[in-house]
């Protein structure tokens, strides 16, 4: 059988590279690793082809052949080692400056901007309003991207909605993609918000899309020299829809990852514009993807003492918390994880405070607990409910550093149902307090003040002792959470939710009995800090 001409080979090849090309959208930058793996392989390719006998030149094109299959691979190999942290060490040390700050840089807290909501359970908030909406749910999933944004002065997550799959994709791309949700991250309070209500069209170039309306290859095609990151969902005052591109570029090929700028681009119309880092709206929220930054606080402390020392010796390294979260301060959204030397064991030596729009970063030297500690103390405190601590907030409660998490049920469906708030002192992890949902954070907050021994000039929040006789007494479960209430012999009302602390008081505790109550005083119920037997 003849073999096929080289005409037609190079035809066939033009052919499957472009095919390649179209779904894998390599950029046309060097810095990029994605750029020798697709180019490497398709330049040896054509050589080999243009390499098959023909005018006694087999030999010579087959020593190129090696020559140049070599180049492809080792140049970036070659490149690749020349830009790691071992030559270096100081530059990765440096990739981010952090300034050092007091604590009282960040201010007190405000419940109406503190993200208490955690993920998991803004996912589930999602899901089920999502659920409600028959007409939607049979032709569209809910994006699990839920970025983290400063919204209509409060905190908030954002996610899209996507195709659900090939068939509804081809049966709605017409007309595109018609809603987001929003949930509020201080309440939990979910929305689906449809475009038109808000004077807009559908979105046709979204990340789930096919084709030429896929978000990534629309991008592509008007920057293909650009470096992507993965794009990230926002909105702007107005509610109008984003997606926020990070560009990137590398030292070298494939090191030290460093944004360069934004692409923004519309997914209504597919318009799009890039920004230098400085020229960015300021309604953005993510610019620096937390990845980067979590990685570049790691070089921060592992190696300003040099590649060596970072694992020989570790004289003055530190490494970042095993997870972070997010603060709102000044308008914009703030990554928090603390800081801990490698060497010591379940304590923070400080925290840092990075935007993600500006990449301006705080470090705050505050030695305590950290935050595995403070979950452990809070779900030790509610041991006899087996509820689960979500990684905590760092909030500034009456100009003290203290941890604020959510605590969940572990099993089941209502693992996402949120069931009590906890407060840990990020100083003394002892210090701890709880309160019900229904509680409030505003009562957590002054239960907190109060077993730090401070004072807040805006509410009394002075704690009482004295001698009561129990005259009557009732216990109420509340979504898992038994409560005591309890008037003492001159009609005074108290309340106070079960801790393990005061157990073989309150597993016993009777009508008649004398016992010493520690609260903070209220018009309608006074709040139980602490109980003993008189």
């Amino acid at each position: 059988m003849k073999s096929p001409g080289r005409a037609v080979l190079i035809v066939l090849y033009v052919i499957i590279t472009a095919i390649a090309y179209y779904l894998i959208l390599p950029p046309f930058n060097w810095h990029s690793p994605a750029f020798w793996a697709f180019f490497a392989p398709a330049v040896c390719a054509l050589i080999f082809i243009l390499a098959l006998p023909g005018k006694n030149k087999v030999v010579k094109m087959n020593r190129y052949i090696v020559l140049v299959m070599a180049a492809m691979f080792v140049v970036p190999a070659v490149l690749w080692f020349a830009g790691t942290r071992i030559f270096h060490a100081k530059e990765y040390a440096s990739r981010i400056n952090i300034d050092n700050v007091s604590f009282d840089t960040i201010d007190e807290v405000d419940f109406t901007k503190t993200a208490i909501i955690d993920r998991d359970t803004t996912e589930a908030l999602g899901d089920r309003v999502m659920g409600q909406m028959s007409e939607l749910v049979s032709q569209f999933e809910v994006s699990d991207e839920y970025t983290q944004i400063s919204y209509k002065d409060s905190v908030y997550r954002v996610t899209p909605l996507e195709y659900a799959d090939f068939f509804k994709w081809l049966a709605n791309v017409k007309d595109g993609v018609p809603a987001y949700i929003t949930v509020d991250s201080t309440n939990g309070t979910a929305k689906l918000v449809r475009l038109k209500d808000l004077g807009y069209d559908n979105m046709k170039y979204v990340p789930s899309s096919l084709f030429n309306t896929n978000l990534m290859r629309h991008l592509r095609f008007r920057y293909p020299t650009e470096i992507f990151g993965s794009p990230s969902f926002e909105i702007d005052e107005e509610g109008h829809p984003w997606y926020v591109c990070s560009t990137y570029s590398y030292k070298l090929v494939g090191n030290k990852k460093h944004v360069t700028g934004a692409v923004f681009m519309d997914p209504i119309t597919g318009e799009s514009t890039k920004y230098d880092i400085d020229t960015v709206p300021t309604w953005a929220d993510r610019i620096f993807p937390e990845s980067v930054v979590v990685e570049e606080i790691g070089d921060y402390g592992s190696l300003q003492n040099g590649f060596f020392n970072s694992f020989i010796g570790q004289k003055g390294v530190i490494a970042p918390s095993s997870g972070y979260n997010y603060i709102e301060k000044d308008g914009d959204i703030w990554l928090y994880t603390g800081i801990t030397s490698v060497n010591a064991d379940q304590s923070n030596l400080g925290f840092i405070l990075v935007n993600l729009r500006t990449h301006e970063a705080l470090r705050i030297d505050a030695p305590g607990a950290d935050e595995t500690s403070a979950m452990k103390s809070a779900e030790d405190e509610v041991q006899n409910y087996g509820y689960e601590a979500t990684f905590p907030v760092l909030v500034n409660v009456n100009g003290r550093p203290t941890y604020l998490m959510s605590l969940r049920s572990e099993a089941g469906d209502s693992k996402s149902v949120l069931k009590m708030y906890a407060m840990v002192d990020a100083t003394d992890y002892q210090k701890v307090t709880t309160v019900s949902v229904d509680q409030g954070l505003n009562v957590l907050k002054k239960q907190m003040i109060a077993i730090q021994g401070g004072s807040d000039n805006t509410t009394s929040l002075a704690t009482e002792k004295k001698d009561i006789t129990v005259s009557d007494l009732r216990q109420i479960i509340n979504e898992g959470n038994t409560i005591y209430y309890f008037k003492d012999e001159d009609g005074n009302r108290y309340r106070m939710n079960f801790s393990v602390r005061y157990e073989d008081v309150l597993a016993f505790l009777n009508e008649g009995d004398q016992v010493t109550v520690e609260y903070i005083e209220s018009e309608d119920i006074s709040l139980v800090q602490g109980i003993t037997q008189s």
